[in-house]
């Protein structure tokens, strides 16, 4: 009887400690992924100069693709002529192991800039 309590003690140990070092392997990917994002986004062209694009590369092993395209919408009360067009950018990095992270942001260029 002894022995069940303890072997069934263990199990749930075992299974708490196995549960950790999953948890903390997707933590540690995810840190991965997002210093490469931030890499990436540091390495991209100047505002000006980006454009309406999709990009490509490699960053520590990590693959990322990158997309920016003219933000379109209609705000109310905007002046006719604005100074800075918004350009909406999605990067996405995955991990060679698998694990995937999207950035969705919106970066302003200069309008009359590089299209």
């Amino acid at each position: 009887m002894a022995l069940a309590v303890l072997a069934a003690g263990l199990a749930a140990i075992g299974q708490l400690g196995f549960a950790s070092v999953a948890s903390a392997g997707r933590a540690e990917t995810r840190l991965f992924l997002a210093a490469a994002a931030r890499k990436a986004f540091a390495a991209l062209p100047d505002r000006a100069a980006l454009g309406d694009a999709s990009l490509a590369g490699e960053i520590d092993g990590a693959a990322w693709r990158l997309r920016a395209a003219s933000f379109l919408f209609a705000a109310p009360g905007a002046p006719p002529d604005p100074a800075w067009t918004p350009q909406a950018v999605r990067l996405v990095v995955t991990s060679p192991a698998g694990g995937r992270i999207v950035v969705d942001t919106v970066r302003l260029r200069p309008t009359g800039a590089a299209r």
